[in-house]
């Protein structure tokens, strides 16, 4: 698997960087640029240290997790993103089967952290590696992106195309309906295939993602009754 990604170069035409995945002999770097995403943690997305202690693994850059690196001319880096598998995903009571689990790892995908040296930011150096990343989960079969942030970047992540709402709420096989919510931080999502959308069901608190599994797709004229979707 090539880690060699294309050169990219922000809207102000400075200087072009690069974006490649990150491998065990890049560690130190990631780790220690991705504490920039939380500066306030000792040492906050430890679980990185033992993904890029393992060997490169498709579908992502290790089985599914995603490790990202961004590199200046000079091979310098600059900016790390993380990405893997939700981890609500493995605790929510509504994903009952492993086989359901099994089927939702592996078209919802999830940014954990993605962090840009203070030194070189405002060039599109986030922009572009999360665009790489919906790109990676896409080409893997993921059908939706999802990501936590804080309130005051709402507007920047919908300059990227993300659906901005205080909770997730995905629609099932069977009327089944589960949901995610944080209480500090805001969850937004982004279809990375046509036929995955985010849908106003008439009686549900927040937009509905549908299709994200066959036999899911909402049909017309469905609504939520306050406990279930009707249809």
């Amino acid at each position: 698997m090539s880690s060699s990604l294309p050169a990219a170069q922000s809207a102000l035409d400075t200087v072009p960087f690069t974006i490649r995945v990150a491998g065990h002999a890049d560690t130190a770097a990631f780790m220690e640029l991705i504490a920039h995403a939380d500066p306030n943690d000792p040492d906050p997305f430890g679980l990185a240290r033992d993904i890029l202690a393992r060997r490169p693994e498709r579908p992502l850059s290790h089985h599914r997790d995603l490790c990202l690196l961004a590199e200046d001319g000079t091979g310098t880096v600059v900016g790390a993103l993380l990405g893997g598998v939700p981890r609500w995903l493995l605790e929510h009571p509504g994903i009952d089967t492993l086989a359901l689990a099994d089927r939702m790892v592996s078209r919802l995908g999830m940014i954990h952290a993605v962090a840009v040296h203070p030194d070189h930011r405002r060039r599109g150096i986030g922009q572009a590696l999360i665009q790489r990343a919906e790109q990676r989960f896409a080409q893997a079969g993921y059908g939706l992106m999802t990501l936590n942030h804080a309130p005051e970047l709402d507007d920047y992540y919908r300059s990227l195309g993300y659906t901005v709402d205080d909770a997730l709420l995905v629609h099932l096989p069977q009327q089944r309906l589960i949901g995610m919510t944080t209480d500090d931080t805001r969850m937004s999502a982004k279809p990375l295939h046509p036929s995955v959308r985010l849908a106003d069901v008439p009686g549900a608190p927040h937009r509905v993602i549908t299709s994200l599994l066959p036999g899911a797709a909402l049909p017309p004229g469905a609504s939520f009754d306050g406990t279930r979707l009707q249809y």
